[in-house]
């Protein structure tokens, strides 16, 4: 199926957004972080997949007792780009290394 177009280009700045809009304030950024939050699993469902695992949430994320939560974050992010299943990870491996973050996090 082809889409007609009208040969005239979207105009960012004046045409309304073909995706929707943010509905925060505007300059606010403190609601436009909210609306990106990054979201945790819950405790119980967390605790439910690392019951398989044999390490520790703290091995999993190769972070030591002393981590602080900056360092615990980065080291989330650098393991969850490597093994995200869009990108040829394990799923099953992803989903140890989110768990492993949600428990340490909260």
């Amino acid at each position: 199926m082809s889409r007609k177009t009208t040969g005239k280009k979207h105009n960012v700045w004046t045409d309304p957004s073909p995706y929707g809009t943010y509905e925060g304030e505007k300059g606010n950024a403190d609601s436009w972080k909210q609306a990106f939050e990054y979201a945790t699993y819950s405790r119980e469902k967390a605790l439910g997949i690392l019951i398989s695992s044999d390490k520790t949430p703290r091995e999993i994320l190769g972070v030591g007792l002393t981590a602080t939560k900056d360092e615990i974050k980065k080291m989330h992010r650098k393991l969850a780009l490597i093994n995200h299943p869009d990108k040829g990870g394990n799923h099953d491996e992803f989903e140890k290394i989110h768990a492993a973050y949600s428990i340490l996090i909260s």
